[in-house]
């Protein structure tokens, strides 16, 4: 009997580094992208190899259907379309791939023609992931996208051009300099967009960023609204994103997106296939420089530096530099806060199927605690957050897993 796989590939190539972000990826000669995919193509040739090495079963692998495939960055869509036809087609000899395979792109506004929009088609891709972030060309400026907002329209209508009717957009709440006008125009341009997916994250500041350096720092020394359109604005404070979110949500509620994950909202049947399996707890194998996997109960990560990586890959045709077995107690606290990420929550006689006990008699204190403060409910079937418990999630879990 067949059971879903997922599998993720990183591209890590970018035309520039966003203040934000804190994946493997960065600006990187010409002369890197061909070696790393050479190294890329021997990562997915040689796994069932490392899935030897790694002590997982190698032949749990023959009964894997790949349902799902993920190409994330950095900008997938930057290389050249030709690649990504070929790890496909690498893919499908490697794996067995499910007839309806949704097969999704991360894609930057501007980074694509037609002709290479009709190649993306014609190699597999079924589902874009486009960044478009915010629809101020200032902030766009000052966060390092390479794009513009005219690009953001211009993107999504080739794709659509094409036939892809399955796209999904970014955007991040709590930006430098961001209004409430700004967060107005930004749900106006959604609405206008339609697209079949939405992904909105507020804003994280990571230490090894360059949004770390500058608003890192300690209260009071965060800088104003600069002069040039290129120096970042300050941030908004919390309570002004929390409107950002509260409104958003209630917008996309409106216009028929359902919100089935904390940060994600879908039309009917457009939920992220690929996503959904790191929040259930499904199998997926990641192959690039950062990439992590979790398979067989084996949980393991490659080498992040894209030079190291080749290397590794060269040297023993894996760049695993990080891998664990997760401990029953670590997959069972896993499936309780990635699963009420989930709007649906947790499915509870799922649960005491696979753990061998019941959520809430184990957590009972926590979870009437939790209750009575509004943040979360319950049935006889399900443990789910309230609205107002999505928006304090972090603090849900600490609570319930303390």
């Amino acid at each position: 009997m067949c059971f879903p796989l997922g599998i993720y590939i990183h591209i890590p190539f970018c035309h520039s580094k966003c203040g934000y972000c804190n994946f493997a990826s960065g600006v990187y000669p010409d002369s890197v992208v061909l070696p790393y995919l050479r190294a890329l193509r021997a990562e997915i040739l040689g796994v069932r190899t490392l899935l030897k090495q790694l002590k997982a079963s190698h032949e749990l692998l023959e009964l894997a259907e790949v349902d799902s495939i993920y190409f994330g960055g950095g900008t997938p869509s930057h290389v050249d379309a030709s690649h990504i036809a070929e790890l496909i087609q690498l893919l499908s000899k490697v794996f067995t791939l499910a007839k309806n395979v949704e097969v999704t792109l991360e894609v930057n506004p501007g980074s694509v023609t037609l002709v290479k929009v009709h190649e993306h088609l014609a190699a597999g891709v079924n589902r874009v992931s486009i960044g478009m972030q915010t629809f101020q060309d200032d902030i766009l400026r000052q966060i390092g996208r390479s794009h513009s907002v005219r690009e953001s329209f211009d993107t999504i209508s080739l794709y659509r051009h094409v036939g892809i009717d399955n796209a999904s957009l970014d955007l991040i709440a709590g930006l430098p300099g961001q209004t409430l006008k700004h967060w107005q125009e930004n749900l106006d341009h959604v609405e206008a967009l339609s697209p079949d997916h939405i992904s909105m994250y507020l804003l994280e500041i990571h230490e090894n960023t360059p949004f770390g350096k500058i608003y890192g720092q300690p209260e009071g020394s965060v800088p104003e609204v600069g002069s040039e359109d290129s120096t970042p604005g300050a941030l908004p404070g919390d309570e002004q994103v929390t409107d950002f979110y509260t409104q958003a949500v209630c917008r996309f509620g409106e216009l028929g997106y359902r919100q089935y994950e904390i940060s994600n909202f879908a039309r009917p049947g457009k939920q992220s296939r690929h996503n959904l399996k790191y929040w259930s707890g499904q199998p997926f194998i990641g192959f690039g420089c950062g990439a992590y996997s979790d398979f067989d109960g084996k949980r393991w990560g490659n080498e992040r530096g894209v030079g190291c990586y080749i290397q590794l890959i060269q040297q023993r045709q894996h760049a695993v530099d990080y891998r664990c077995e997760v401990s029953l107690i670590e997959r069972e606290e896993e499936a309780i806060f990635l699963g009420l990420r989930l709007t649906d929550g947790i499915g509870l006689p799922e649960f005491r199927q696979r753990f061998g006990f019941d959520v809430q008699d184990k957590y009972c204190r926590p979870i009437a605690y939790l209750r009575e403060a509004g943040l979360i409910e319950s049935t006889p079937e399900r443990l789910r957050l309230t609205p107002r418990g999505l928006l304090l999630s972090n603090e849900v879990f600490t609570e319930l897993l303390r």
